[in-house]
């Protein structure tokens, strides 16, 4: 396969395609109009004269670099692999150490597709569960909880509150982002790169019981339909309370309220307690998820 930067024309060759090229188009043009990506940053296959398959990417951190969108019109192709591996090459820039993907098992192809990545050198380093709210009115608030913005709080303490939620945490990614950097630049980090996504300091709240912070939670939108909760924690010294139940009520009346009606949440596979607080407030199991990673 010959792997090349999308060009204009390419549009009307991917949505007159089969298989999920056409979604791939629409999506990168969407993504395209709405500043998230670059058409830099798009690629097609081309076998025999015709468009066989894309990748996109974006910037994650100074050092890593994210698949927003994979598509083969035949996941079985021997040449898949070889095509994702030169695209993530050519799609690497000079700081890019690590390039990632999150593979959803929302299709028929998502044994073949994950064996794609695979055969590219790709590794699974997490499983994970996405949760949606199909409820149609948004969760009441409970408990006693009182809420603060990062707009009133300061974007100082949401950080230090994100690197004290991370001790003890649950999700392998983040424990192990804070024993690679220390928990301070990695909490750090973790906000910077979810404020290039979208940051609406407004509804980023940290969670308090009187004067003592006891959690926070970061809703955020993709579009004016979709959104999710990106994060929730609990101090440790305060878990088991049920307070994550409480600020997950809290951000899915965020998002609810301003429009946003399919809702998500991805957590680790092994995080029971959070998966039980989720289904407390509304949740529901939709998918499993393979957190995908390539070493440059």
């Amino acid at each position: 396969m010959n792997v090349r930067i999308i060009a204009n024309d390419d549009y009307g060759k991917l949505d007159a395609a089969g298989g999920f090229l056409p979604n791939y188009c629409k999506n990168i043009r969407r993504w395209i109009e709405a500043g998230y990506i670059v058409s830099d940053d798009c690629y097609v296959f081309e076998h025999g004269g015709s468009i066989a398959g894309g990748v996109c990417f974006c910037d994650d951190t100074e050092s890593a670099r994210e698949i927003l969108d994979f598509a083969l019109l035949d996941p079985k192709s021997p040449d898949g692999a070889q095509a994702l591996r030169e695209a993530a090459h050519i799609a690497a820039k000079k700081s890019t150490e690590t390039i990632g993907y999150n593979l959803y098992d929302d299709t028929d192809q998502y044994a073949d597709i994950l064996n794609v990545f695979a055969q590219a050198g790709f590794k699974v380093i997490q499983i994970k569960k996405q949760y949606t709210y199909k409820r149609d009115e948004p969760p009441q608030r409970t408990g006693a909880l009182t809420y603060r913005s990062v707009a009133e709080a300061s974007e100082d303490l949401f950080v230090k509150t994100v690197e004290a939620v991370t001790v003890g945490t649950l999700d392998k990614l983040m424990e192990d982002d804070a024993a690679r950097l220390g928990g301070a630049a990695a909490a750090r980090e973790y906000v910077d790169g979810l404020k290039k996504f979208d940051y609406n300091p407004d509804w980023w709240r940290l969670g308090y019981y009187e004067d003592q912070i006891i959690g926070l939670i970061l809703p955020q939108k993709f579009d004016d339909e979709n959104g999710c909760i990106n994060y929730v924690g609990v101090i440790p010294e305060q878990r088991g309370h049920g307070y994550s139940a409480a600020l997950l009520a809290e951000g899915t009346r965020i998002l609810r309220e301003n429009g946003v009606t399919k809702i998500y949440a991805d957590i680790d596979t092994e995080n029971f307690p959070l998966a039980a607080q989720l289904e407390k407030v509304g949740y529901v199991f939709r998918m499993e998820e393979s957190v995908l990673l390539y070493d440059l």
